[in-house]
């Protein structure tokens, strides 16, 4: 134990601390609305498909910002996009606190995927120098903890607002609180941060610059190895399984077993965070591979008894069993990542990852929101399950642990 909170003591400095702490602020209330967000969507008149419509626009509106962001990430610097794309994405949830339908949700949508888009390369940038080989996965698991557990009780609380309001407003309580934050987090960042890309140059948006652009990715794409390729390939299968089934969990809870929001508040516990803590370290030390192996194995098996459940308790109890399996692997998969790319490519490596993310989960979104209004409520979980096991075998066959990790 003693182990563990020095690698936690030695981990937590910096910009690490810094996001750390922002971001749980911003956990605090966006907890509250996340996990019933796509009730939110039904209660503004839209339907099971649109919710996935949504998302799956979003996900089409941040390539080109990640493009760019990526691109700017590693030519001005880390710290500025960060903390401005804070700001306006804390301005967009008065959008969805004041939506009076559905086509509001939209254009909130699509604003955030525009600021999303342009901060995720520099605020996983920021992430991946702040770490070293050594302290990465437990890094990376403060990074996911931190902010979760400040917001763990939220979820529960706001289930039981939600239960004596409304939906409605508590949403819009909830959306208010969320700007609150937002703009505490954001103003943290640009007070405290500290830039980490040393040498910094001028862009002009010229013919050859976008040329650069695309020469500077094209770079990137050929520095990954074969190794980073089949993990890359390997989490792209699970991305695209998680956006069929994620968005429908709590539709499925209130269709199936008549869930009331405090009751779903409750399923999302401190499991995934005490998880996360405890296998950060072991796979610091004996190698990152056997955790997502671990985890990619285990998550259709979960899946599965999910929709097994006939109760509130068995369902409760099956839907800690997929937090477990997601957070067995989340630090390790997330080092991987950083494992792979060398520094200077960090921007534009994260970029890459996040278009092809926001397109496959985005476009699972879609598919799932579709596949739940015509083809039942358990059919996009039966898809999500088998493209998981076909992911979780590939991986015990052809994952590897790298062989140099990058700085």
């Amino acid at each position: 134990m003693s182990n563990l909170y020095e690698k936690i003591k030695s981990a937590m400095h910096g910009n690490l601390g810094v996001m750390i702490v922002s971001s749980a602020l911003w956990s605090i209330s966006g907890n509250m609305t996340s996990p019933f967000y796509a009730l939110y969507v039904l209660e503004l008149g839209g339907n099971y498909a649109m919710i996935g419509k949504i998302l799956g626009v979003a996900a089409l509106v941040k390539i080109i910002p990640i493009l760019l962001g990526g691109y700017l990430t590693d030519k001005v610097g880390r710290k500025q996009i960060t903390y401005t794309m804070t700001y306006l994405m804390a301005c967009v949830a008065l959008i969805r606190a004041f939506a009076p339908d559905y086509r509001f949700l939209v254009i909130a949508a699509i604003l955030e995927a525009l600021f999303t888009g342009l901060r995720q390369p520099s605020m996983s940038s920021l992430i991946s120098d702040s770490t070293t080989p050594e302290n990465r996965s437990m890094s990376y698991a403060l990074w996911r903890v931190g902010p979760t557990l400040t917001g763990v009780l939220s979820p529960s609380i706001f289930g039981l607002i939600m239960d004596r309001y409304g939906l409605s407003t508590a949403m819009r309580w909830g959306y208010i609180s969320i700007f609150a934050m937002g703009a505490l987090s954001a103003y943290m960042r640009q007070r405290y941060i500290k830039e980490t890309l040393e040498a910094k140059e001028t862009v002009a948006i010229e013919t050859d610059s976008v040329k650069e652009l695309f020469r500077n990715f094209n770079a990137t794409i050929q520095s990954l190895n074969k190794q980073a390729v089949t993990f890359i390939s390997l989490d792209f299968v699970f991305t695209l399984a998680l956006g069929f089934a994620d968005p429908y969990f709590v539709t499925y809870a209130t269709d199936a077993l008549h869930v009331s929001g405090s009751q779903w508040g409750f399923i999302i516990t401190l499991v995934n965070s005490l998880t996360m803590l405890l296998v950060a370290s072991p796979s610091d030390e004996k190698g990152r591979v056997r955790f997502v192996q671990a985890s990619m194995a285990s998550w259709p098996i979960t899946y599965l008894l999910f929709l097994s459940s006939g109760s509130y308790l068995t369902l409760m109890i099956t839907r800690i069993f997929v937090t477990l399996s997601a957070a067995v692997g989340q630090p390790a998969w997330t080092a991987l990542f950083t494992d792979y790319c060398p520094k200077e490519h960090r921007g534009r490596y994260h970029a890459l990852l996040e278009i092809c993310w926001s397109l496959l989960y985005g476009g699972g979104n879609y598919l799932g929101g579709l596949v739940y209004q015509n083809m039942g409520i358990r059919a996009p979980f039966q898809i999500a399950m088998a493209l998981m096991t076909v992911g979780g075998i590939a991986s015990l066959i052809f994952l590897k642990e790298p062989e140099y990790r990058e700085q």
